[in-house]
């Protein structure tokens, strides 16, 4: 499955990564499968956020059923060498009142996913899906760029880069 996502008004492609999950390492505590995820993630890059990668096989479908039940997994995706993780937050900023007016119009005629407005300030405003899923925030932040053009849309990402001898 191929998504994309808008840097400095450019299209970016992402190809899905099927091989890696994504783990909210918060929720998977909640949901008491923290050592799970542990010992799937040893060997896997940390990076910040609260969210580490851990390879699919590493997981039983039980657990991993279990991940998904309890809101724990997000998306992985892939452009060039990196591993980037789409989470659920979108950052809009505004130039002009005109285009903070767009995206609030956009958001309030009921075509986007659900969703709620967690920040607004006349400069700028953070959307989440009610969904809590990247996925959605992804969906979310194209479609406020794509029809209400403010000065910028983006979902918070979480980048894995490998160093050049070393793929995650």
């Amino acid at each position: 499955m191929s998504e994309s996502y808008y840097a400095g008004g450019r299209k970016v492609e992402l190809d899905r990564d099927d091989e890696y999950v994504a783990v909210v390492e918060e929720a998977a505590r909640r949901a008491g499968l923290d050592a799970q995820v542990e010992s799937a993630s040893k060997d896997t890059p940390r990076q910040g956020g609260g969210v580490v990668l851990a390879q699919r096989s590493a997981l039983d479908q039980k657990t991993i059923a279990g991940l998904r039940d309890a809101g724990a997994l997000q998306p992985v995706y892939r452009h060039n060498n990196a591993v980037i993780v789409a989470l659920p937050e979108v950052r809009v900023e505004f130039d002009t009142a005109e285009q903070r007016d767009a995206v609030r119009e956009l958001l309030a005629d009921g075509d986007v996913a659900p969703h709620k407005i967690s920040q607004s300030t006349d400069y700028g405003m953070v959307v989440r899906p009610e969904s809590g899923k990247g996925d959605d925030a992804l969906k979310i932040a194209n479609e406020i760029h794509e029809r209400a053009h403010p000065a910028a849309a983006s979902v918070r990402f979480v980048q894995f880069v490998p160093k050049p001898s070393v793929r995650p």
